[in-house]
């Protein structure tokens, strides 16, 4: 049986969204025992009671989103805290949690080994690009605002080899964020790990680095892998889903303004779906927490019964690819070659 730990608690929407979404996966897929940690009133009114693969662990505490202090993240017994504890002492394979973001990526670090030869682990969601069929990582989405040049070159070596896993794609497009393509662009830190990037260790690694890219780039799927620093990465993240949000309600506007918009509107209706279920972010899941010893995902704080099911798809993904593992026998022989 495989082993997912469920955080309901720490959701903007709260926990009832997520328990309708254990409902639907664990009746889905009876090979995988689920345990969820939140409310016990909530867990009896809303769990299917036919269910016979999910533990439930009753904690009611919400992880303070306003302490930034280690001890006192780690000294209350949140629902968060207990997930992770479940996690080890069960050996669970992967964790699913909607919260606050730092607290997450705190015990996380602090509750799971890290991957040797990664130093930071990093948010990493999959996120559509333009083209068709093409979807591309992009690292760190948050966790680290402040970096160090070796960072990017781990992050980009784990997140490339990562998308040939789950994608099946032999060399893997590299790209940094950045302002401007030109090397002399850029804060110190990112100008600075652009000769990280060297040809031998790229081309040993099936690596096409194309350098430093803009916003555009990304989002024109130029790339496999989106590196940047926590800041850049997560503003650009949060400006990508509300620039669809807007742009979804701008032509919603236009099409039921007149008469003709609307028969346009109904010409239309069936690509303008697949438009907005392509880049709807309740259908990417969560980000990766990628470095670590386990599969550990950040659901949305917004997370609807959608998002919550498409995390857990994803977390289940990564399972069954046996990534964790794989990920862990690359870098210790990538580290074992530098060495």
């Amino acid at each position: 049986m495989k082993k997912i730990v469920v955080d309901l608690l720490n959701n903007d929407n709260g926990e009832i969204e997520a328990i309708k979404a254990v409902n639907k996966f664990a009746n889905e897929n009876k090979n995988y025992t689920l345990y969820i940690v939140g409310t016990k009133q909530n867990i009896d009114q809303y769990l299917d009671k036919k269910l016979t693969n999910v533990v439930v662990k009753n904690n009611n505490e919400i992880v303070s989103k306003l302490s930034e202090n280690i001890r006192e993240i780690l000294s209350k017994n949140s629902s968060m805290l207990e997930s992770f504890e479940i996690l080890n002492d069960e050996n669970a394979d992967g964790i699913l949690s909607s919260g606050d973001s730092g607290s997450f990526i705190t015990m996380a670090t602090l509750k799971i080994r890290r991957i040797k030869n990664i130093t930071r682990p990093a948010f990493m969601p999959i996120v559509p690009s333009q083209k068709d069929n093409h979807k591309y990582l992009l690292l760190d989405a948050g966790a680290n605002l402040n970096i160090k040049e070796e960072y990017l070159l781990h992050w980009g070596l784990i997140a490339t080899e990562f998308y040939k896993l789950l994608f099946n794609k032999q060399t893997i497009k590299l790209g940094i964020l950045n302002i401007g393509t030109e090397q002399y662009k850029g804060i110190e830190t990112v100008k600075n790990s652009y000769t990280l990037f060297d040809k031998k260790l790229m081309d040993e690694n099936s690596i096409d680095f194309v350098g430093f890219i803009e916003p555009k780039n990304i989002i024109q799927g130029d790339v496999d892998v989106a590196l940047a620093d926590g800041y850049a990465g997560n503003l650009f993240l949060k400006t990508l889903e509300s620039s669809f949000m807007t742009f979804a309600k701008i032509l919603k506007n236009i099409f039921m303004s007149k008469f003709k918009n609307k028969i346009a509107a109904l010409l239309v209706k069936k690509d303008m779906k697949k438009f907005k279920e392509k880049f709807d972010y309740r259908n990417t899941g969560g980000a990766f927490v990628i470095g670590l010893e386990k599969l550990v995902v950040k659901a949305h704080g917004g997370s609807d019964e959608l998002a919550f099911y498409n995390a857990l798809n994803q977390l289940k993904l990564g399972i069954e690819n046996n990534i964790t593992t794989k990920l862990i026998n690359y870098l210790s022989k990538l580290g074992d070659k530098n060495e």
